[in-house]
């Protein structure tokens, strides 16, 4: 899960984007604070799920937003 979040922020360094990076360092962030509590219990099952849930979100983020810049550049057409 790391993993995917740590890729997560190094693709969005390199292409400049904001949110998908935001949320994958919050997910980075939550991991640690699972692992520092030990793995045990029910806050760090939560924060487990929680930096699922911002991979899922950062990565769709960063989908949506190679989307639009694809639609913006592209020329619009000749209407001659």
């Amino acid at each position: 899960m790391v993993a995917g979040d740590v890729w997560l922020v190094v693709i969005c360094w390199k292409r400049r984007t904001v949110l998908g990076g935001v949320a994958g360092v919050v997910g980075i962030a939550l991991v640690a604070f699972a692992v520092a509590s030990g793995l045990r219990g029910s806050a760090a099952e939560a924060a487990l799920m929680i930096a699922v849930i911002f991979l899922i979100l950062g990565t769709a983020l960063y989908r949506l937003g190679q989307a639009l810049e694809r639609l913006l550049d592209d020329e619009p057409e000749d209407g001659a």
